[in-house]
């Protein structure tokens, strides 16, 4: 009985710190009606519908991103594109390299940015 009662203590324990993160943000409503409506408007403009971010991956909490016009196409720094002139290689800072336009206008996720043709540092944001 004692050995069994342990046992439950410790699965609620381990369910209690796996959600604990979830819990502890300051999650948004959401408004499941309104999100498919949304939903159904960024896909039929073109755009990306997904989760962008920790807390939105938290929260369950789902958003369009515009898609670029000129996602992939070769470009030498930022001002070659509507948003950022980023590498799919991971090189060193200053390497030179010929980077591509992003597809989708975001801050969030990792990317190497190029500038003048080379790399210029790598960011990620959550």
């Amino acid at each position: 009985m004692r050995a069994a009662r342990r046992t439950v203590y410790r699965q609620v324990a381990l369910l209690l710190l796996v959600a604990a993160p979830a819990w502890a943000q300051d999650c948004p409503r959401i408004d499941r009606d309104r999100q498919q409506a949304d939903e159904k408007a960024c896909r039929a403009a073109g755009n990306e519908w997904g989760r962008f971010g920790v807390l939105a991956h938290l929260c369950g909490a789902y958003s369009c991103v515009r898609r670029t016009r000129d996602g992939g196409k070769a470009c030498l720094g930022r001002s070659d594109c509507e948003f950022l002139c980023v590498s799919r290689r991971e090189l060193p800072l200053g390497s030179a390299v010929t980077g591509e336009c992003a597809a989708l206008v975001t801050q969030f996720g990792c990317a190497v940015h190029v500038e003048g043709g080379k790399v210029v540092g790598r960011v990620c944001v959550d």
